[in-house]
């Protein structure tokens, strides 16, 4: 299956206008039943941790995960999300690289700029891996994986602010 670069742009800046506008049921909504979402953890100056069973992992959840941290967000039932900061992703580079394993690969450079009142703003950035699978409903996200460039993680990272 070929998937453009534009209908993978699509995807990928739909789901950062979502975080960006707390539309949380609509963010959901692009990802698959089966969806995996991992952001490894830093592992030297060059590398990340490769295995989320065994290595640390800033964050390493299922569909229900996210589903969970949803429901916590809205909810207020944590001081690291109440209030949330208002936060702008910027989504670039995005590039297709194939099929692999029934998943289309597909990679992006993003930025996020976040500001809470409480805490102030914060810039991270990174790089993102995604596995895309179309569906009866269209194009959504199987796989993510957050990288970020940031050795010494200063503040809560969440959904939101990734």
């Amino acid at each position: 299956m070929t998937v453009s670069t534009a209908a993978a742009s699509d995807l990928l800046y739909r789901e950062a206008w979502c975080l960006d506008n707390k539309r949380w049921d609509e963010w959901l909504a692009l990802y698959t039943v089966d969806a995996v979402y991992w952001a490894p953890a830093m592992d030297g100056d060059e590398g990340w941790t490769d295995d989320p069973d065994n290595d640390v992992s800033l964050m390493y959840v299922d569909k229900a995960g996210l589903e969970a941290r949803i429901f916590r967000i809205e909810g207020h039932d944590s001081c690291a999300t109440d209030p949330l900061p208002h936060t702008a992703h910027l989504v670039t580079n995005v590039l297709v690289h194939g099929e692999e394993d029934g998943l289309i690969r597909v990679s992006a450079t993003w930025i996020v700029h976040s500001y809470a009142r409480m805490r102030g703003g914060s810039v991270r950035g990174g790089l993102y891996e995604y596995g895309l699978r179309e569906t009866s409903g269209g194009l959504r996200i199987a796989a993510k994986k957050v990288f970020i460039h940031d050795d010494q993680i200063v503040g809560p990272i969440d959904i939101y602010n990734v």
